[in-house]
């Protein structure tokens, strides 16, 4: 997974370990949907992959896919949020409607579009194929990605609760390896 990183330090020592984090990776994501790489080189030039949008032929289907944060607070407000800037996959009905507002300076306001994430991330259970919404914010904004409330995956635990900087550490140190 090709990332993309924006970093800081922790002003505070770590209650979990009582070291101060420096160099925090505070934005992790992948340039692409997994599913990208899975399609023929071939299916590749027929797609369509921007910073924001991919539209991928894939054995005789059009999928389409975003690109959104999802943001989980971190107990350090210097480093409040760390986001993962993924892939989620929605409907053509879905990506039409984000297309009508795309330039739209109210497209906040639009209606909140139902999608699954489509990326692994590294915890424990599989992240690709959870449920979630996309809620479009201000042009200039990625949208906010959001997972069930109501999910124990870990992922969403920690969108619902937040992270420690220490846990923001580990993230960075599991996506170097």
């Amino acid at each position: 997974m090709a990332m993309a990183r924006v970093t800081g330090d922790a002003l505070t020592l770590c209650s979990v370990c009582n070291r101060r984090h420096t160099n925090l990776t505070r934005l992790l994501g992948a340039s692409a949907p997994d599913d990208w790489l899975a399609v023929s080189n071939g299916e590749r030039l027929e797609a369509e992959l921007t910073p924001d949008v991919c539209i991928l032929p894939d054995s005789g289907l059009i999928r389409h896919f975003i690109r959104g944060h999802l943001q989980l607070a971190v107990d350090d407000m210097e480093l409040s949020p760390f986001v993962w800037s993924i892939w989620v996959e929605v409907s053509e009905d879905s990506m039409r409607v984000i297309a009508q507002h795309w330039s739209d300076p109210n497209r906040a306001a639009t209606r909140p579009l139902e999608g699954v994430l489509a990326n692994e991330l590294p915890y424990s259970e599989p992240t690709k194929g959870l449920p979630v919404e996309v809620h479009t914010r201000d042009m200039g904004q990625a949208p906010l990605i959001m997972l069930s409330r109501g999910s124990t995956h870990g992922l969403a635990i920690e969108q619902r609760d937040g992270i420690t900087v220490h846990r923001v550490a580990e993230l960075g140190e599991l996506l170097q390896r």
